[in-house]
């Protein structure tokens, strides 16, 4: 982490709820997260991405589609093209997952799996609505 020091490791995990900015409208975490350009999520880690990888990793098909709100931090990376659903966070969505309304990530996922996922952004106007579907037939 930018602020943290290499050689003393003691109190810098990264904790708490923070923002994550997600600024192109065309990605899959866009669509996950129901269209919201600002999603809040927690933390719990110590590890992150290197920021002087960024532009390898891009270059190769990842698309880092959120970042933290000073743009320093990596927060979501997807593959946008060659793969049914590569989604990944640096936060912990399953920290806010409630039985009747899981994250939208989890959500995502199980609906990936299950090969509906498409066919529920559809039927949701577009974007992933959590919580929306319980009176649909599935």
């Amino acid at each position: 982490m930018p602020e943290a020091s290499a050689t003393v490791t003691g109190g810098t995990m990264r904790l708490g709820s923070r923002a994550t900015l997600i600024a192109d409208s065309g990605t899959l975490a866009y669509r996950v997260y129901g269209g919201r350009p600002v999603v809040y999520e927690r933390h719990r880690h110590r590890y992150e991405v290197n920021s002087q990888c960024v532009a390898a990793l891009e270059s190769r098909g990842m698309v880092f589609s959120g970042k933290d709100d000073r743009g320093q931090r990596m927060e979501i990376i997807e593959i946008r093209h060659g793969h049914p659903f590569f989604f990944c966070t640096q936060f912990h969505p399953e920290f806010q997952s409630r039985p009747a309304v899981p994250a939208a990530p989890i959500l995502a996922l199980v609906l990936a799996a299950a090969k509906r996922l498409d066919r529920r952004m559809q039927e949701d106007g577009g974007v992933l609505r959590p919580g929306a579907g319980f009176e649909r037939r599935v």
